[in-house]
């Protein structure tokens, strides 16, 4: 069983070991995520009130499978899950969309709605909502959309994210949500669009007639090491840059400038580097790279 895990973030939630990582319920939500151990759930974040920030993307905006639960020794109305295989949606999925036939919205969970067609005011406030197979899979096929068809699977191409006719069964869920290519691909866009499919050390977008970017994405903290695929842990670079930065010959200050290790000798790079010696970063400081992952990086990667 899947199930929706609800979140309003903060900064803490944020960083490296937050909500990736870990997620905190109240005791009475515990069966609900015990149902969803070992199995997939999605983030939630819902709209922020007229006056107040966000952080990250609101709606459903990622999925992450359940490993354990444990209490919270020091908070004892409280429990925690552990999260594995976090991946963010290439694109963050609406609560509802219009159906401009019937006039009405259509939820993608279907609980949503009462009887007479109104929203359901006390399900919309639980933290943690189970989550039905065909539920799960309509906001996967939105969220992912295109990708799902590299993998295999056709969505439905519809304005109406899924909704034109059922969506189809999930045997190959696990393959996909943790295959490396899939996860690249979602990532790669990710990260492309949010730095506006620009190198972030040289400010330089190569297009390819084709639309294809001559552009990689770097995860900051590498995989191996437990780095997540999410925003605040990637940055596009070109190919050659890329292989610099992942080979330690260059990193990135805690002031975003960028460092040139004492092994680096490359005069006809340097002409590329933004003039301003630091990276380019996203309009979303949401999204900036996380100082937590550079510092990894400057500390167990860059030569120095």
């Amino acid at each position: 069983m899947h199930a929706i895990f609800q979140i309003k973030l903060t900064e803490e939630d944020a960083g490296p070991e937050g909500h990736v990582k870990r997620y905190r319920f109240r005791n009475k939500y515990l069966n609900i995520v015990r149902d969803a151990l070992d199995d997939w759930i999605i983030y939630y974040q819902p709209a922020p009130r007229a006056g107040t920030r966000v952080i990250g993307s609101t709606g459903y905006f990622a999925t992450a499978r359940v490993t354990s639960i444990h209490p919270l020794q020091d908070d004892p109305g409280y429990c925690e899950a552990s999260l594995e295989q976090y991946l963010e949606l290439e694109e963050a999925v609406p609560f509802s969309v219009p159906d401009f036939l019937l006039d009405k919205k259509i939820y993608f969970e279907r609980n949503m709605v009462q009887s007479d067609g109104r929203m359901n005011s006390h399900t919309i406030q639980q933290q943690v909502r189970a989550l039905t197979n065909e539920e799960f899979s309509k906001i996967e096929r939105a969220g992912f959309n295109r990708n799902w068809i590299e993998e295999g699977e056709q969505p439905v191409v519809s304005p109406n994210y899924g909704f034109a006719e059922d969506p189809p069964e999930s045997l190959e869920r696990d393959r996909i949500l943790t295959s490396r290519a899939f996860r690249d691909r979602v990532f790669r866009q990710r990260v492309g669009k949010a730095y506006n499919m620009k190198c972030a050390m040289t400010g330089i977008s190569m297009q390819a007639p084709d639309g294809n970017f001559e552009m990689e994405c770097a995860h900051i903290k590498p995989i191996e090491a437990g780095g997540p695929d999410s925003l605040n842990n990637g940055m596009p670079l070109f190919r050659s840059i890329h292989w610099m930065f992942d080979n330690g010959l260059i990193s990135i200050g805690p002031d975003y400038r960028i460092l040139k290790s004492s092994q680096y000798d490359e005069p006809k790079i340097d002409a590329l580097f933004n003039e301003s010696g630091r990276i380019n970063l996203p309009r979303n400081n949401s999204y900036f790279p996380h100082p937590e992952f550079l510092r990894y990086h400057r500390e167990h990667i860059f030569l120095g």
